[in-house]
């Protein structure tokens, strides 16, 4: 049984990947339809957070590894994200950013998405390494966006309020989590304000 538990994660952590990005119909995997607006969001998420597990229980699924979390999403027939960040700052592209990839309800036409390897529970640190490259990220599509302004960063957890089908008390949404470092993020991309 304990030999069986690191795979049990693993898949636990894509099915809450893809519960955590399902946005509705798209057609985004490694591309996506053309962009009809010009983008003035950028969406931050966590890969681990809350699910259902096959039981009908809330779960707390771990953020896994990139590699996994680009599989999986990457082989999703609806779903989509332009960046990946690792723990270690390594950024990793999938959809481009001139096409949609369909990540949060009603905001994807206008939105990038980034996604953080992190558990999103608050407890899980966000390295400096990370934090350094979505930064950098953020200052790079702010220069390739100029709609995008400080208020156009915004957490997954902004965005979607919908609440756990198995558990309605619970947010379905709440990444990036506590632990990730809004203010300062968005104080270093625009400056002080």
């Amino acid at each position: 049984m304990v030999s069986t538990l690191p795979a049990l994660v693993v898949r636990a952590a894509a099915a809450a990947l893809l519960l955590a990005l399902i946005a509705g119909p798209a057609h985004a995997r490694r591309n996506g339809p053309p962009r009809a607006q010009p983008v003035d969001m950028v969406v931050i998420h966590s890969t681990g957070g809350p699910t259902c597990d096959a039981h009908g229980r809330p779960i707390w699924v771990p953020g896994g590894e990139l590699q996994d979390n680009l599989r999986t999403i990457e082989a999703h027939p609806r779903l989509g994200i332009h960046w990946m960040i690792d723990r270690d700052g390594g950024v990793h592209a999938s959809v481009p950013e001139q096409q949609v990839a369909h990540h949060v309800l009603t905001h994807s036409r206008r939105s990038i998405a980034i996604e953080l390897i992190n558990d999103g529970d608050g407890r899980d640190a966000f390295a400096p390494a990370q934090i350094d490259a979505l930064v950098a990220l953020l200052q790079a599509i702010a220069h390739r966006h100029p709609a995008l302004t400080l208020a156009g960063i915004q957490r997954h957890s902004d965005l979607d309020r919908g609440r756990l089908p198995c558990a309605p008390e619970r947010r379905r949404k709440v990444d990036p989590g506590p632990a990730y470092p809004h203010d300062a993020v968005i104080e270093r991309v625009f400056g002080p304000r």
